[in-house]
């Protein structure tokens, strides 16, 4: 009788990591989480950090093999930063992590836990995996899946920082990435002075300061003042008519920074910015540097693009992902693009990259079943 084949998928945030042991699926099924554990994301060296991630895989492997799991000899990890060919990271693109800018610049990923573990380890884009979770889910759904066969459909991931992935579907429903599509950090055309990154507007800590803003204004102000406290406001929560009301507004903004965003995907219009901040407390935008400049090809796989693909927790939540998602709507409608359709990760995606870590692992040829 076939057996279940397991692997461990470590997803690398922000503010945590996750590690699980996964039980892989036959086609057309969901991955199914076993064992789990997570710890906040240490603010550490890449030595110290790593061997912290290594520890961990350690406990869950062990775990899951205490309850009699049959663990396959695979990590597959969703890991921050903009991959290059040869595995390592691209400069500047690991802004969530360490303790000072470009710790983890030119490191392999795969291989620093590969030389720790002794196992066979997979690395890719964190984005890129959520991803890979989300559509997976969505082709399973009969009301989504006719929307996205056969197009380009783009990720967007606001959360701690801004992931962002490009992938082709086919019309048989196989997910090919086609890019790492690394948004952090594109410029956002029409947002404050057009020369702001997407980190910089549009993530969790983006809307925390937006809050932490309009509290100054507010007595009593929105406590804890984060965007999971709006998602619990629009969401129907006891609140002030004050706090609803700042609520909706910046709902609102952001859904102007959400079409924003994808009006400039949509044309192709994609410049990248690498921030310098010297001693003296300046702000060095450098722009399209050679090593983080998207490709013409990469422009033009996004450019007409009118699938987008919501995650992250803004994209994902009730409340607040809801109204950020219909405002972006009717302003893209206001330009013309009322055929581009934003598309919600399923709300249960608090998995997702530790799931579609698995994913990766599974679509790399790992076998689902395999004999007693």
């Amino acid at each position: 009788m076939p057996r279940p084949r397991i692997v461990i998928g470590v997803d690398i945030g922000g503010t945590k990591i996750k590690v699980a042991a996964v039980e892989l699926a036959s086609e057309g099924a969901d991955h199914r989480l076993l064992i789990a554990d997570e710890v906040p994301t240490p603010r550490t060296t890449p030595p110290v950090f790593y061997d912290r991630v290594a520890e961990l895989i350690r406990a869950v492997r062990a775990s899951a093999q205490e309850a009699g799991h049959d663990i396959q000899p695979v990590v597959s990890i969703a890991h921050p930063g903009r991959f290059l060919p040869d595995g390592t990271l691209a400069r500047a693109t690991t802004p969530n992590i360490g303790t000072v800018p470009g710790q983890f610049d030119g490191l392999n990923p795969a291989a620093e836990l590969r030389r720790r573990l002794h196992l066979e380890v997979l690395a890719e884009n964190d984005a890129i995996s959520q991803m890979r979770y989300g559509l997976a889910a969505l082709l399973r759904d009969p009301s989504t899946r006719p929307h996205l066969l056969g197009e380009t459909v783009v990720y967007l991931g606001p959360g701690t920082g801004m992931g962002g992935g490009v992938a082709r579907i086919s019309r048989g429903g196989t997910v090919t990435p086609v890019t790492d599509g690394h948004l952090f950090d594109m410029q956002v055309p029409g947002i404050g002075d057009g020369t702001l990154t997407a980190e910089e507007v549009f993530t969790g800590p983006a809307i925390a300061r937006r809050v932490a803003t309009a509290n100054e204004m507010l007595s009593p102000p929105i406590e804890p003042a984060r965007g999971g406290r709006l998602d619990e406001i629009l969401c129907g929560a006891a609140a002030p008519a004050s706090h609803r009301q700042v609520a909706e507004r910046i709902a609102d903004e952001y859904g102007d920074v959400l079409a924003a965003i994808i009006h400039a995907l949509h044309q192709g219009q994609v410049a990248k910015v690498r921030l310098e901040t010297p001693s003296d407390g300046r702000v060095l935008r450098h722009v399209d540097e050679p090593d983080r400049a998207w490709s013409q090809a990469d422009r033009a796989l996004v450019r007409g693009a009118k699938r987008f693909l919501f995650g992250g927790f803004v994209g994902s939540s009730r409340g607040l992902g809801v109204r950020v998602r219909h405002r972006a709507l009717e302003r893209l409608a206001e330009q013309g693009l009322a055929d581009i359709r934003i598309v919600a990760v399923p709300a249960t995606s608090g998995d997702a990259g530790v799931l579609g870590a698995a994913c990766a692992a599974a679509e790399r040829g790992l076998p689902v079943t395999g004999a007693a």
